[in-house]
């Protein structure tokens, strides 16, 4: 019910809320109604799991607040472990009225201040200011994911060369840098990390000398001595390191250790 609350921006006063096990059989004539099947459902005591109810694929409850109705269907379901955000919420497009859909700020509500404020802690002072200027909280649930607080793996050598970063000594070259460290902190395809660099770069404030976005390919030329760095270690590029590897070399780097 909070994540709901919390996500939909729905207005602060009491309203009387539900949920509903929906009867999937309850409309194959065709003939009744959304009343009906609310009728014909179960209402759900809301002391229970939400897995008791939602633990497969295509499972439906309903949500009641108010006047309004919600359809919660699982799309997906995946593994947790101690470092997955409580909640979050991945996307959305629309709003009610009187409100604005805004991802960062859903999403640092559902983290919780306590939440990050614990996980910046482990970030190093350049790499913690980042993301206290951009305003990018959704960056926190990735934070919390890689679990910094696990020891690293590295060779001394490692150790060594990462120590050094960033290269760069303008502050668009160290943004530039910390915002390419994040997007690979993403460990995802191409395409999401040059996303997630522009996306931290425009929030940061830069743009390019004719007032655009910065893309990708600009961001990256900013601290290419640093970078190069990261590819001879096997953070990125050809030679990459397996997952596992990479994911030390970015918790050295974003902890600051060397």
């Amino acid at each position: 019910h909070d994540v709901l609350v919390t996500c939909f921006d729905l207005p602060p006063e009491e309203s009387p809320w539900h949920f509903y096990r929906v009867d999937k059989d309850a409309d194959k004539d065709g003939a009744s109604t959304r009343e009906d099947q609310r009728t014909e459902s179960r209402r759900i005591d809301p002391s229970h799991h939400v897995a008791e109810f939602l633990w497969r694929e295509e499972e439906v409850v309903e949500f009641t607040w108010g006047l309004w109705d919600f359809s919660l269907t699982v799309a997906d379901i995946y593994p947790r472990d101690s470092g997955t955000p409580q909640a979050l919420c991945v996307g959305g497009s629309g709003s009610f009225p009187g409100s604005r859909f805004d991802l960062t700020a859903i999403n640092a509500e559902l983290t919780g201040q306590a939440v990050i404020d614990e996980v910046l802690t482990y970030l190093t002072p350049p790499a913690r200011g980042i993301i206290e200027r951009s305003r990018l909280f959704d960056f926190v649930p990735l934070l919390q994911a890689l679990d910094l607080s696990r020891d690293v793996e590295l060779s001394p050598e490692i150790l060594q060369k990462l120590s050094t970063l960033p290269r760069e000594v303008t502050t668009e070259g160290h943004d530039a840098f910390w915002s390419v460290v994040l997007g690979l902190a993403c460990m995802g395809a191409q395409d999401l990390m040059d996303a997630v660099t522009v996306t931290t770069m425009e929030a940061l404030g830069w743009i390019d000398d004719d007032g655009e976005e910065l893309t990708a390919d600009e961001i990256w030329g900013m601290c290419e001595a640093s970078t190069g760095v990261l590819a001879s270690v096997g953070a990125w590029g050809p030679d990459a390191a397996a997952p596992v590897d990479r994911l030390d070399i970015l918790r050295a780097v974003l902890r600051g250790v060397g």
